[in-house]
């Protein structure tokens, strides 16, 4: 059952506009405002990059052991490294880790796979130049953010890079098509997101690219690939989403090539429900599970 503070900022929700069914311009101007209510995190230093082509914000905390590359979610249009500013901070604290928000380019300006080449680009240099071992890097990502992360991986691989060492995904976007049931059987529930809104960012994204191609939707990637690419996965969702179904195929696309996935059902929980840290109590306690997570399979 939903906390009570979750309760009182679902029906917040429920009175507001939904965001994703914005003209983009509104989009991009609400969406700056997504971190307004949450909670600031505690001994994070940020530090701005831009180097060989990377650009983004570090969010360090007291200690580290592990590096993430963070990639935004947003329908792949819209957010800002400045609009994950605090979330960035948090992942740093739970994951006992020095977070890379990267600024990736957005669509429709820069449509697909320009978001996918940033990111491997960034992976490549945390690697090569940054000096990351390749066990101790991580890749998280919220919603589009999620799917980036995914498809991240399978251009990764592709490219001969080695796999990172876990990847922690909430609310995946991953299937482009949007043709899954839950987007029926969830639309009721579902206070942030429909198919119709989803659609008209994947054909934002897409621009006329097929949205059945794994390469972009990496939940329908076949085995084989999966099986060389993907990381042990930690995958957070709500029960009250449409994506419902994205998360479970992609533990399922993960499970059917052998690598190892951890599903996380939050009951009740909308869409990216982490970024609610200090607003109500499951975002906290998901970020720290997930860093209950990442210790002991570094541990391991």
């Amino acid at each position: 059952m939903a906390s009570v503070e979750a309760e009182r900022f679902a029906a917040m929700l429920r009175q507001a506009p939904r965001m994703a069914e914005m003209p983009l311009d509104q989009q991009r101007a609400a969406g700056e405002h997504a971190e307004d209510l949450s909670a600031a995190p505690e001994g994070i230093t940020y530090e701005t990059v831009a180097e060989d082509g990377v650009t983004g914000v570090w969010a360090t905390g007291p200690t580290h052991t592990a590096t993430v590359l963070y990639l935004f979610g947003g329908g792949h249009v819209i957010t800002s490294p400045a609009a994950r500013h605090k979330f960035a901070g948090h992942l740093a604290r739970a994951l006992d880790a020095r977070v890379l928000l990267l600024d990736y380019p957005l669509a429709p300006e820069h449509p697909y796979p320009q978001d996918v080449d940033a990111a491997v680009r960034a992976a490549r240099w945390l690697l090569e130049a940054q000096g990351v071992a390749a066990d101790r890097l991580v890749l998280a990502g919220e919603s589009s953010g999620g799917g980036l992360v995914l498809e991240t991986l399978l251009a990764a691989a592709r490219a001969g890079l080695p796999r990172p060492g876990a990847a922690y995904l909430m609310s995946p976007w991953a299937d482009l098509t949007c043709r899954s049931a839950a987007f029926d059987q969830r639309s009721d529930v579902d206070l942030e997101c429909s198919r119709e809104s989803l659609r008209r960012m994947a054909g934002q994204y897409l621009d006329g690219h097929d949205p059945a191609d794994p390469a972009a939707s990496p939940a329908l990637a076949p085995p084989a690939e999966v099986a060389g690419a993907w990381p042990p996965l930690l995958v957070q969702v709500g029960s009250h989403e449409v994506l419902l179904d994205d998360a479970l195929a992609v533990t399922r696309a993960a499970a059917l090539a052998d690598v190892p996935v951890t599903l996380d059902v939050w009951s009740e929980m909308q869409h990216f429900f982490q970024l609610g840290v200090g607003i109500y109590p499951e975002a906290a306690a998901a970020l720290a599970r997930a860093g209950t997570w990442l210790r002991e399979l570094l541990a391991s």
